[in-house]
């Protein structure tokens, strides 16, 4: 049998770490060409050096295959937890070669089951967690999905430290089925599932063959070493250019720690040029007072004068103090009739009637401030924190009523009826400005972009303030929002006076998550924040030439250009090494019209980070962006934050010269159909950031009073939701949203929550968009969970499990609910069932929205809620729908999820701990009610 193809001297594109699977690759290339899989899939890619092989061999053999990649790509306890970067280094090496066959499937092992028909999997490579029940459950798990020619390949066969278990697996496999096993890098165990295989294949796993196993063998494995050495040295020279960066930043900062020092000589040089010239200046000063000698002598002569203008005056002055003390006597007598009336009215407050009326006065002073319905309420719930002897929730919850007075005095001084705005920017920011003013004239304001203070005044309703910090003369506080756009990782814009502008303007907006954690710390934090992120502006070249912006006439092309500070030596480091290479061209001190024609004649953009740890310069991208111009970047601290620009921009490892040289070659020299490809990225990216950018600015809008929900949900009807999964979260309550991220479960997707006051409207109208927007989809359920929402240990099973149920049950739920707060005691069990272990409650009510699952009898009732009427007792969310009879409402024993104790009630204003022994009674009722149906009879 004649085993030696072309297709084993695969020479590979792509390799990266761990280095024993090179030692595989011409075996698995001469496997594909022999099996000729109609579907291969990998379980475990990790960084793609196995699987990237296969794709390889499948393209240049010219197969038919679908090729599949499944992974999660955040690691596991053998492979360690790993960030973003292995994933995007996957798709990077794949996405220009493979699209066409291949797909990378970001999911658990269990979860893309789902995805292929049993009997459909002609080639499976088993590499993920190597435990031997893990690797046994792999196994076990998609076996079904095997076809008539299945054959599985399993790794680190030959590994026999820690828990690893793949050999033990093997050991019982092999006597079962026909097979070969590769001892070398690691071990690679053949398997034979299927009965219909390749001659060659069948004859390989012959164990009567030996002495031809055995040169097969030895002739794979000579084979796959010169690779894995390849693969080693890969891995070595990785390590020498860590290292060499390593020994590059010391440098660097020695030479910063130079260039300071030189500062100083320079700043001690200035200081003793100063001094030279204070000493000039006292001279100069002496010199002055000599020659003042003689006028101070005049002067002298006319004090004499007047001396003698006083003697003349005195005997008036006795004539006026004779009259001042007829009119004490006046006051004496006036002061003691006044004494008398005070003491009677000592006597008055002292008697016994007017201490038995003084708690009848108060409270008249509180009902005509608040409101009698109001004051009652409020009495009520302070009734019941002091029976339950909760003081602190009762200080948290007066500490709240407080700052909601303080917030509605504020808007009491802001211009409630705004439509002319100013936006103030300065010249670096006016892309931010026409921004602002696009968005806002959308909405039917009048808006003025202005780069000065006006001469004749702050006379317009309000003014959005570009970066307020840069001006000398700013609005008024009732009339500015602040638009912070400095980076909290230089905390030098960020003085005692610039922090205490921000606190006192109407509102702050910043276009950072990171900047609200750094702002929040400083005690400028929600309610006074909004997050309102840069995006890109569409037709923004029509934009400048219809304002007069155009560039004026022709500039001469570069193929890189830098515009900004380059006084920074990281910057001058890389663009010294992109000029050698590159026509590069720099500028600095350019805006507007000028900086636009710069623009035009570059054929891309590099944006270089002032400091190493920088976030990402946003302003700048997307205003090239906008103007069609690439970009390449370096990757930024809040990376995570810039989903949008993959794939628009090309983003390299922070200080990274050699992918930086590469990205901008690549961009150069690219293809017409890859230029096109490009631009239509670019464009899809501006078109999503803009929407994105006016969604928040509008949510602020609307928390301000200045949309109403009508006018908001207008502006935003084309936004679609994020996905059919949504946390409900506010980017401004830093804590918690970190918090929920931390534990953020797959598939679920953020949605920034509506803003109003007081709080419980604004989470109202949430629920009220989002049912809305799911209703006009056609969406049959949507799932809502709050950011406070705890998940516990076992829940992607019991999720699963209410899935299933929910689904057998299609038509017969409204709503189904994770946790309940408060049980209504008139709360009846209509049902209870068992389901794969755990016990299905329905109910006809409900009282919780922290982890919900919303049929479209739900979601009309949400649509409907009436934002008019501000009555907490009946029309907060839960409330609301607690009123609806009818509702069939599906719940669990135990509750499915839990409730962060640790976090802060965004809208009521104390600790959620609070919340604890509400959720804990709840549970006990209802198992009670439970008993008692089954006591009686009734369940399934």
């Amino acid at each position: 049998m004649n085993i030696i193809s072309s297709s084993a001297f695969l020479e590979p594109h792509h390799f990266s770490v761990p280095a024993p699977w090179a030692g595989h690759i011409p075996f698995a290339s001469w496997l594909v060409a022999t099996q000729r899989p109609e579907v291969l899939v990998e379980l475990g890619t990790y960084s793609g050096i196995s699987y990237l092989s296969f794709c390889q061999a499948i393209k240049e053999q010219r197969l038919s295959t679908r090729a599949f990649a499944v992974d999660t790509w955040e690691g596991d306890a053998h492979a360690g937890a790993y960030d973003e970067t292995i994933y995007q280094n996957i798709k990077r090496a794949h996405d220009p070669h493979y699209v066409g066959f291949s797909n990378l499937l970001r999911m658990t092992f269990d979860e893309a089951l789902a995805q292929f028909e049993n009997g459909s999997v002609d080639l499976l490579h088993i590499d993920g967690l190597h435990t031997y029940e893990a690797v046994r459950h792999d196994f076990e798990t998609w076996l079904p999905k095997l076809s008539t020619r299945g054959v599985v390949l399993f790794h680190d066969t030959n590994v026999y430290r820690d828990d690893f278990g793949v050999h033990r697996l093997w050991a019982e496999l092999s006597a079962n089925y026909p097979c070969l096993h590769f001892p070398h890098s690691n071990g690679l165990g053949v398997l034979l599932v299927g009965p219909n295989q390749p001659t060659e294949l069948v004859g390989l796993c012959n164990t009567a063959l030996a002495d031809m196993q055995t040169l097969v063998r030895t002739w794979f494995a000579t084979l796959g070493a010169r690779l894995e050495r390849r693969a080693d040295v890969l891995t070595l020279e990785q390590q020498l250019r860590d290292a060499q960066s390593r020994e590059g930043h010391l440098r660097e900062a020695g030479e910063q720690r130079h260039q300071w020092i030189e500062h100083l000589d320079l700043q001690l040089l200035d200081s003793q040029r100063r001094l030279t010239q204070a000493e000039q200046l006292v001279a100069a000063r002496e010199e002055e007072i000599h020659q003042l000698n003689p006028k101070l002598a005049q002067a002298e002569q006319l004090l004499a004068a007047c001396e003698e203008e006083i003697r003349q005056l005195n005997p008036k002055l006795a004539l006026a103090e004779q009259s001042i003390a007829t009119r004490e006597v006046e006051n004496r007598q006036l002061n003691t009739q006044l004494t008398h009336e005070r003491a009677m009215v000592q006597e008055m407050r002292a008697s016994r009637s007017w201490r038995a009326t003084a708690g009848l006065r108060a409270t008249g002073r509180m009902v005509r401030k608040t409101g009698l319905a109001t004051f009652l309420r409020r009495l009520r719930k302070v009734a019941g924190y002091a029976m339950r002897r909760e003081w602190g929730a009762l200080a948290s919850r007066v500490t709240s009523v407080r700052r909601e007075s303080a917030l509605a005095l504020q808007a009491s001084k802001a211009p409630t009826h705004c439509r002319h705005v100013g936006v103030m920017a300065t010249p670096h920011t006016l892309f931010v400005a026409h921004q602002l003013a696009h968005a806002l004239q959308k909405a039917n304001f009048m808006v003025d972009v202005i780069t000065d203070a006006p001469v004749d005044g702050f006379a317009l309703d309000a003014y959005f303030v570009v970066c307020p910090q840069m001006f000398t003369q700013l609005p008024p506080g009732e009339k500015r929002i602040a638009f912070q756009m400095e980076q909290s990782v230089s905390s030098r814009w960020f003085t005692p006076d610039y922090l205490k502008m921000l606190e006192n303007s109407l509102a702050v907006l910043d276009y950072a998550q990171t900047n609200l954690q750094y702002l929040d710390l400083q005690g400028i934090r929600y309610p006074h924040t909004f997050l309102v992120p840069i995006g890109g502006l569409t037709g923004y070249r029509d934009h400048i030439q219809r304002n007069q912006l155009q560039p004026l006439g022709a500039d001469s092309p570069c193929e890189v250009l830098f515009y900004g500070d380059v006084n920074t030596p990281r910057r001058q480091k890389l663009l010294a090494v992109i000029g050698e290479r590159y026509q590069l061209r720099t500028v600095g001190n350019l805006f507007g019209a000028e900086l636009h024609r710069v623009l035009m004649g570059a054929r891309l953009v590099v944006n270089l980070h002032y400091y190493e740890g920088a976030l990402l310069e946003t302003t700048r991208i997307y205003e090239c962006l906008s103007l069609g111009i690439p970009v390449v970047s370096e990757t930024s601290a809040d990376q995570d934050e810039h989903a949008m620009l993959e794939g628009a921009v090309h983003f390299v490892p922070v200080g990274d010269l050699t992918a930086l040289l590469q990205a901008i070659g690549d961009v150069l020299g690219a293809t017409p159909q890859q230029t096109q490809t490009a631009q239509n990225e670019r464009e899809t990216a501006v078109a999503s950031s803009e929407a994105r950018f006016q969604f928040m600015l509008y949510r602020m809008l609307l928390a301000k009073r200045w949309l109403d929900y009508s006018q908001f949900s207008t502006l935003t009807s084309t936004t679609p939701l994020p996905g059919q999964r949504l946390a409900l979260s506010m980017p401004e309550t830093t804590a918690r949203r970190a918090m929920f991220i931390s534990h953020q479960a797959p598939g679920v997707r953020l949605f920034d929550g509506l803003r109003s006051t007081p709080g419980w409207t604004g989470c109202a109208l949430s629920y009220k968009y989002l049912a809305q927007h799911a209703l006009s989809a056609q969406w049959q359920q949507l799932e809502v969970m709050e950011d406070d929402v705890l998940f516990p240990p076992e829940y992607p099973h019991r999720k699963a499990s209410v899935e299933d149920y929910l689904a057998r049950h299609t038509g017969q739920w409204d709503v189904f609910v994770g946790l309940i707060a408060v049980l209504d005691p008139d709360t009846q069990v209509l049902a209870v069932e068992r389901h794969n272990g755990m016990t299905f409650i329905t109910l006809d009510r409900m009282m919780s929205m922290v982890h919900n699952i919303y049929a479209p009898a739900t979601l009309g009732l949400l649509a409907q809620w009436d934002e008019t009427n501000l009555d907490p007792e009946t029309n907060t969310i839960d409330r609301y729908l607690q009123t609806k009879q009818q509702l069939r409402v599906i719940t669990t024993l135990p509750f499915l999820v839990g409730h962060h104790e640790e976090l802060h009630s965004s809208l009521w204003g104390f600790q959620n701990s609070q919340y604890n022994n509400l959720i804990v009674k709840a549970e006990s009722e209802l198992k009670d009610l439970v008993a008692a149906f089954e006591d009686a009879g009734l369940a399934t």
